[in-house]
């Protein structure tokens, strides 16, 4: 790999290739990306280092943060509070001085860019139900859910937005509580949204919009994106069939 990036010098270029030639050909065995994506994606990653300074490895929580409301236009802080905190926390042997309550690492970046990228739904449906999940309890109570659909239809009068927000809760209960047990159970999630990919965000966005995909995919040179323009965002079941 050779001066792979114009606006870094030679020596930089060197020192990109010494840092993260082991780690690109370790991620690459299970990639769904492209060697050259990989390695582009991993050199977005190393720029977000760099903007750190000289003695910089890690990103930053922060940086993954603006991120997430500039570029990924995620405007719910509280989601993306989860999301970061589920990438960060990506399981891995980590170096002593990484803290995952300060730092994200190349292997947990480039997890957020497949999971954003992959048509695999199941993978999909289990990174969104996670950060609906936020206590881990495998399923959603009322009080949850009433929590998400608090944030909708902010624009409206206010009594008359109280309304919407009951009726909604009261449509998603009928929708996804399945056993009728006033719980949303993960499993109930994915059989609802295995039958209605389009479902798959509900309780508050979690992916972001298909424009800033393709904004995503051209600064990450991930251009497998375009396969399938002009409907580049196909979720995909296990047996390859279109589902959305």
């Amino acid at each position: 790999m050779k001066d792979l990036d114009g606006t870094l010098d030679t020596l930089e270029n060197a020192r990109f290739n010494y840092l993260y030639v082991k780690a690109i050909a370790r991620l690459g065995k299970d990639s769904i990306f492209t060697d050259s994506e990989l390695v582009s994606i991993v050199m977005l990653y190393h720029k977000f280092v760099l903007a750190n300074g000289s003695r910089a490895k890690y990103m930053t929580i922060l940086q993954l943060t603006m991120l997430m409301e500039l570029l990924f236009e995620i405007v719910d802080r509280d989601n993306i509070a989860t999301i970061v905190y589920r990438i960060a926390h990506t399981p891995g042997t980590r170096n002593s001085d990484f803290f995952p309550d300060k730092h994200v690492h190349l292997d947990a970046f480039v997890r957020l860019f497949t999971i954003y990228f992959t048509r695999d739904l199941q993978m999909k449906m289990e990174f969104a139900f996670s950060i609906y999940d936020k206590t881990d309890s495998k399923q959603l109570n009322g009080e949850e859910v009433g929590s998400f659909v608090s944030k909708f239809f902010e624009n409206e009068d206010e009594d008359e937005a109280i309304e919407l927000r009951l009726d909604m809760k009261e449509m998603l209960f009928q929708k996804f509580d399945l056993d009728k047990d006033t719980n949303i159970q993960e499993e109930e999630y994915y059989e609802v949204v295995r039958r209605q990919p389009m479902l798959l965000e509900c309780f508050g966005r979690v992916f972001p919009p298909n424009p800033r995909m393709e904004v995503l995919a051209l600064c990450a040179n991930v251009m497998s994106w375009f396969d399938d323009s002009p409907n580049p965002r196909i979720i995909t079941k296990s047996d390859g069939k279109g589902v959305v």
